[in-house]
């Protein structure tokens, strides 16, 4: 690479060309801004901490732990990648555990973690959750506070998803056809590819790449892999139609596995079923957009979960947008009468939901298509018998011994079932009573100047919150307040002081300070969220912050709501060590992730942290394997350079 700029006229200086020279600055670079990570963890002595952190194999099977830590800077709420290790034994709690403590020792973090733990957020293996050997169980009596253990929230999501559709066989069969034609398509088929994109310049369509749908994963993937396919529809049919033809030139078997899959995309009842389901998922999907947001937070979590599943039941009885759009950019089958002993039959615009159960359809190929040689057909599939036969086979409950796995019911027929058993999945996975004491912090839901008398009444609300992490008031507190609050013959100061003692009560001054002395940002950051608002707010010096109200939200904007971080920190290391680069040592591979994940845009790059860093070390240019040409203290450069590595962090 250095040659090829040379060739094109770039100076590239006379040193540190080798490749140890280069391993040897992503070194210095990756071990600055550890060191400088790490000494604002110590020198922030009153910012709670939570940690994320999930497991991964490589292909030679090693097993891998990614450590990312949540705190605050500057009153937001920041992920940072912390550690990539390898674990050298059987992956187990235990281990994890013993990695943990090893490294926080080294980084002689173990009694500031100790004492500022306030989250783990994992994913739901047993090596984590378990109740008896996982690294919960482990962390929990070496912490000092009630920590708050959360299995990742978008993982949670898609797991409810997953078991409400696993009791439906046409859902699974859905899910398969959509991967079937993935498979078709896009797995060792550059014929069948490449016919695919002659049909779409031929019809002057928009070439999409399709998707597959995985087991368990994020719902805007799967929301993105059948869009692909909405959009596509009509290109599909056509070039599948070509396919199956005698003379199109493929083998048997292509023609064949193209007669299957065109014959279940003509299914009116499949194509309702699939926009319906993908009406669903949209909703589903800003949900888990939220919960991978790296800022994403319990407050509000319950006031969501409640909206969903709201907008969940109209899907019942309401048609969705896509279902919508369907009806009303297609054309339904009516029969007029019969002539010679055949049906007349007329199509017409505006079909209703009840077509999707007896009706054929004519649809455009693509919005605001006007040509009419440019319409699909889709129809009803069977006889009246074969209907029957599979409404017989489904029970209340949804579950059936359904034999003939390419029958899908009309939309009627199963559309509240569906609904049923993803609310029902959703509040078994996100139970009201975990989330429902975050609320009392959700802007929208605080007092404002027209209800301030109600004020401390709402303050009261904060108890089973802060009794969650052991901040609840004592007894004697609690009685002094209540004594002095019906006492006519206390004076104002003395019942304030006595306010202030308490949890409750320094939240009540703390909401009438903002609700009347900051009257304009509170009204102005009461929609922005609840991260921006008490973000803003603690960073409002003319606030005054009471310590336990102050230490309570800090808390709870620290804890992290999902593992995400730690999965797009997997992405990024299959990225790096792809199947041409196995032969990273995992040292160098945690120096290029922490450059990659905490570093700024390379545009907001500040060298001069990191070139001083290096100079100090005493590293030689003239040595082609970048030697260090001598050792010096090193708590001693610690001590001179904490004060300029810690300015902007990184």
């Amino acid at each position: 690479m250095i040659d090829l700029q040379v060739k094109n006229g770039l100076d590239m200086g006379s040193h540190h060309k080798h490749r140890k020279s280069a391993a040897a600055m992503v070194e210095s670079i990756s071990n600055t801004m550890h060191r400088t990570f790490v000494n604002y963890i110590k020198s922030a002595d009153n910012l709670p901490i939570s940690i994320v952190l999930d497991t991964t194999s490589d292909i030679h099977s090693n097993s891998y732990v990614m450590i990312y830590f949540r705190v605050l800077e500057n009153s937001q709420p920041l992920m940072f990648f912390y550690r990539f290790k390898r674990l050298t034994e059987v992956e187990t709690g235990r281990s994890i555990y013993e990695l943990l403590i090893r490294l926080f020792s080294d980084d002689k973090l173990e009694d500031e973690i100790k004492r500022r733990l306030w989250g783990v957020t994992t994913d739901g293996a047993s090596v984590m959750t378990g109740s008896r050997v996982g690294l919960i169980s482990q962390l929990r009596p070496w912490a000092s506070k009630q920590f708050f253990q959360h299995h990742c929230a978008a993982h949670k999501l898609e797991l409810s998803i997953y078991h409400a559709f696993e009791i439906f066989p046409f859902m699974q069969h859905l899910d398969k056809n959509i991967n079937s034609l993935h498979k078709f398509y896009m797995s060792h088929a550059v014929k069948r590819k490449a016919s695919l994109a002659q049909t779409s310049e031929a019809l002057n369509l928009v070439f999409y790449e399709l998707k597959r749908i995985y087991r368990i994963r994020w719902v805007a993937s799967e929301v993105s892999a059948l869009d692909v396919i909405r959009k596509s529809y009509y290109l599909l049919l056509t070039n599948l139609e070509n396919i199956k033809s005698p003379s199109s030139g493929f083998d048997d078997k292509s023609k064949a596995t193209a007669s299957g899959l065109l014959k279940t995309l003509q299914n009116v009842r499949y194509y309702s079923l699939y926009l319906f389901l993908m009406d669903i998922l949209k909703l589903l999907e800003f949900e888990s957009l939220q919960f991978q947001r790296a800022k994403g937070t319990f407050i509000g979590l319950q006031e969501r979960q409640t909206n969903l599943i709201h907008s969940l039941e109209t899907l019942k009885t309401n048609n969705g947008p896509r279902i919508v759009d369907f009806l009303a950019s297609c054309k339904c089958r009516r029969v007029l009468g019969t002539a010679d002993g055949y049906p007349q039959l007329e199509y017409h615009s505006g079909c209703h939901t009840r077509d999707l159960s007896y009706s054929n359809f004519a649809c455009p190929s693509g919005p605001g298509s006007s040509d009419p040689t440019e319409r699909f057909e889709l129809k009803q599939p069977g006889s009246a018998a074969d209907r029957s036969l599979r409404n017989r086979l489904f029970d209340a409950s949804g579950r059936g011994s359904v034999v003939d796995m390419g029958a899908y019911p009309a939309l009627d027929e199963i559309r509240s079932r569906i609904i049923d058993s993803i609310i029902d999945q959703l509040r078994n996975y996100f139970p009201e009573d975990d989330y429902s004491i975050f609320n009392v912090l959700n802007p929208v839901l605080l007092p404002n100047a027209e209800t301030l008398h109600t004020v401390f009444t709402y303050s009261s609300r904060i108890i089973p919150l802060a009794r969650r992490f052991g901040m609840e008031d004592d007894s004697s507190e609690s009685e002094t307040e209540d004594h002095l609050s019906d006492s006519d013959s206390r004076d104002a100061d003395a019942s304030e002081r006595a306010t202030e003692r308490t949890i409750s009560g320094q939240f009540g001054l703390l909401l009438k300070s903002l609700i009347t002395s900051h009257s304009v940002d509170f009204c102005a950051y009461k929609g922005k969220g609840p991260v921006k608002f008490w973000s803003h707010f603690l960073e409002t010096r003319t606030v005054e912050w009471l310590p336990r109200i102050k230490n309570l939200i800090m808390v709870v904007l620290t804890l992290p709501i999902s593992s995400a971080e730690a999965k797009r920190g997997f992405s990024i290391y299959k990225h790096i060590a792809y199947d041409r680069r196995t032969r990273l040592a995992p040292k160098t591979l945690e120096h290029l992730l922490r450059i990659r994940i905490n570093g700024p845009p390379l545009m907001k790059f500040k060298p001069d942290i990191y070139v001083n860093d290096w100079l100090k070390k005493h590293w030689r240019s003239d040595a082609p394997g970048g030697q260090r040409q001598k050792e010096s203290n090193v708590d001693e450069e610690n001590k001179d350079s904490d004060s300029d590595l810690l300015s902007g962090l990184f």
